[in-house]
């Protein structure tokens, strides 16, 4: 028996959170020791095409072409893409390493995931679990009742495009890092000394009325604080 893509057994797993409803993935650089969560509607295209081109600068790609591109074979293994259905495994991956996260202002980052959504752009849990249907965040969905079950969702069962920021420092993987490096989206030019090549990006400011919504919305931030505090502890310097 299947619920989407998932055996009974893992859909089980997943919703008592033993295993992770969407995986985790890192690109991560052996001779460095560092790695990169994709933090997907956080510029996880640009980040990729970028790190491939540290090893090989004439490379170019599209999304969503670049989400199926191994990075190993780009880059003769300098860059490896590494999956984790299991937040343990991860946590166990990150000790003595070096993470850099690449994190994005959270009510935009929300905004710009609805738009994907309405737009059929990014399908939620299309891949790998194909729960479409069973958490209903189809195109049709009002903002209002997105952001209901967005903000009802744990990380543990969230789509990466809307899981937080912050889940990829939780459960003690902050402790067991070597050190950790957090950079801005609209900072991350600056910070590289690179120009990135800006992918699946949509040039649609979020509306007033909905920022403001988002502000006042005691769930939204319970659900995001930690996003939330990064982003304006790093932005206010």
């Amino acid at each position: 028996m299947r619920i989407g893509k998932l055996t009974l057994s893992k859909f089980i797993k997943g919703f008592i959170g033993t295993r992770l409803i969407d995986s985790i993935e890192v690109y991560y650089i052996p001779e460095t020791n560092t790695f990169y969560p994709i933090i997907s509607k956080s510029g996880c295209s640009t980040v990729k095409v970028d790190l491939i081109r540290r090893y090989k600068p004439n490379f170019t790609s599209k999304f969503p072409e670049i989400h199926q591109v191994d990075p190993a074979l780009k880059t003769d293994n300098k860059v490896l893409r590494k999956r984790f259905y299991s937040f343990k495994k991860y946590r166990k991956f990150s000790r003595g390493k070096v993470a850099h996260l690449v994190i994005r202002n959270p009510y935009e980052r929300i905004y710009s995931c609805f738009l994907d959504v309405i737009a059929n752009k990014n399908v939620m849990y299309e891949d790998p679990s194909g729960l479409t249907s069973f958490f209903g965040i189809k195109s049709e969905i009002s903002f209002d009742e997105f952001l209901k079950k967005v903000v009802k969702l744990p990380d543990y069962l969230s789509d990466r495009h809307f899981r937080s920021q912050s889940f990829y420092l939780q459960r003690g993987v902050e402790e067991v890092l070597e050190n950790k490096e957090i950079v801005l989206l609209e900072n991350y030019n600056k910070k590289t000394g690179e120009k990135a090549s800006k992918l699946n990006t949509n040039n649609k400011k979020i509306p007033q009325e909905i920022l403001q919504k988002l502000k006042k919305s005691n769930a939204f931030n319970k659900r995001f604080s930690k996003d939330i505090e990064i982003y304006q502890n790093i932005k206010n310097g």
